[in-house]
């Protein structure tokens, strides 16, 4: 996200059966991972290597992996729409393969991608969640802080604990 793009529209979009690709297998590729699927997405890994919960759920057939190196242009689209990703997450180790992959959806017509390393280069931004006795609670800093958003999510997450108790 550019500087100008201070004040998102924010939303919880229904992913559903819609096709996610992520670019990495490491730890924060694994996150990304878990909350797709929770959220019911197809989710395809591009990475020759993954964390073992990724692993895990490729054993359990949830989710498919191309175990390559990143190519451009790999698994975004296939001949039907049907396999077309609507999302796109780069989280590689790597910042140049990270901005091929953003550069490449974009190109491709992906609606929503999200470089992990450089909210610049996505259109939209991950935010922390905590779900506590049917309320969701978001945290965002615009993808500019992350491990700031993770704090305040768990200081929620306690707090709304304490609440119930």
């Amino acid at each position: 996200m550019t500087a100008e793009f201070r004040h998102p529209y924010p939303v919880n979009l229904d992913i559903r059966g819609r096709r996610a690709v992520v670019v990495g297998g490491g730890t924060v590729a694994a996150r990304k991972v878990m909350s797709l699927l929770r959220s019911g997405a197809h989710v395809t890994v591009i990475s020759p290597t993954i964390d073992p919960r990724i692993a895990e759920q490729v054993s359990a057939g949830r989710v498919i992996w191309v175990d390559m190196s990143y190519k451009s242009g790999d698994n975004f689209t296939t001949d039907d729409d049907a396999g077309r990703a609507f999302i796109v997450i780069a989280c590689t180790d790597d910042p140049t393969v990270n901005a091929q992959v953003a550069d490449d959806a974009k190109a491709a017509g992906i609606p929503l991608i999200n470089n992990a390393g450089d909210p610049a280069q996505s259109t939209f931004a991950n935010v922390a969640v905590t779900e506590h006795d049917g309320l969701m609670l978001t945290v965002s800093t615009y993808g500019q802080d992350p491990s700031r958003a993770r704090r305040v999510k768990t200081l929620l997450h306690d707090w709304l604990q304490r609440l119930e108790a």
